[in-house]
């Protein structure tokens, strides 16, 4: 069930009627661009493109996603935006990178890597399109995981109204922040990169001393990747889940919300080669996502939403 659906009015539909109204709208003019678009199956033959992302505080933020093979990459901003922008997948990740040495040149070719890395175990899942995207968000070394939680809580959530509000809507579509629309414990989900080991020569190289972790398929490394992020040897991160959803607490744990026990922040901490398991949960809810959220009409309601205040 879509998590998201409740809560949403439909504008001029009288309360006692949204429920049988959810149930009968459908916007067909969106399904068929959507369709053109790409946005129900990745294109084919296709290729990766890495291209800046937006960004309220400026902040480097770079995309990665599928576009046709043929699609030409020489060419001016605007006109490039203008090819490739009918064929961005409005369902993205996102995942910060706030070690110390985090740079725009890192981050561009992280968001590449993990695409490229884990696009087997995200579509194992389904294989309706997304997009990765990684956020330049470098922070002291001293920092704690719950500082870095709380600095890409804050940037984040600014970021999805930021997104929400870009003038033109099929722009905002395109890079689209969606929530976990299936979940029923927490409603929001990042990563954030806390340890990054590199050699002097990584940027000098075609695959960094890193890349090949985020790949790593043996099950003992997995399951060791989970319960010791300490031993890596390429990195870890932190799995954020935020804005628990009190109201359907008792569907998951058998009982209440309790303040007192649960936390409104979780942060379990994994080894770089859990990064494809992570991203494969991440898209738990793709199917869905464009089955329903898109042409049932819901993205176009959060957008509404969002310009209404």
């Amino acid at each position: 069930m879509c998590r998201i659906c409740p809560r949403l009015p439909r504008p001029g539909i009288p309360p006692s009627r949204q429920e049988e109204a959810q149930e009968h709208i459908r916007d067909e003019d969106l399904v068929e661009t959507a369709t053109e678009a790409g946005y129900f199956h990745p294109p084919n033959p296709s290729k990766t493109i890495v291209q800046s992302a937006p960004s309220h505080d400026g902040a480097a933020t770079f995309a990665a996603y599928e576009v046709f093979k043929d699609t030409p990459e020489d060419l001016k901003p605007e006109d490039f935006e203008a090819a490739v922008r009918p064929l961005r997948p409005p369902f993205g990740i996102v995942i910060y990178d706030t070690t110390h040495t985090a740079r725009p040149f890192r981050s561009a070719r992280l968001a590449r890597a993990v695409f490229d890395r884990t696009y087997w175990y995200r579509r194992k899942r389904n294989h309706r399109p997304d997009r990765v995207e990684v956020v330049t968000l470098p922070l002291p070394q001293s920092s704690t995981d719950a500082e870095r939680a709380e600095a890409c809580i804050r940037h984040h959530e600014e970021e999805i109204r930021s997104r929400l509000l870009i003038p033109h809507e099929p722009e905002a579509v395109s890079w689209f922040l969606p929530e976990r629309i299936m979940d029923s414990t927490y409603a929001r989900r990042i990563l954030a990169i806390n340890r990054l080991e590199e050699n002097d020569y990584d940027e000098e190289v075609e695959v960094a001393s890193w890349e090949e972790s985020i790949s790593n398929e043996e099950y003992a490394i997995e399951c060791e990747a989970c319960m010791n992020p300490e031993a890596s040897r390429s990195g870890s991160f932190l799995c954020i889940d935020w804005q628990p959803r009190k109201e359907l607490w008792r569907s998951h744990t058998g009982r209440g919300y309790k303040p007192d026990m649960d936390k409104e922040i979780i942060t379990p901490c994994y080894r770089f080669e859990m990064f494809g398991n992570i991203c494969m949960e991440l898209v738990d809810a793709v199917e869905v996502f464009y089955n329903h959220f898109v042409p049932d009409g819901v993205l176009d309601l959060e957008l509404e939403k969002a310009r209404r205040g």
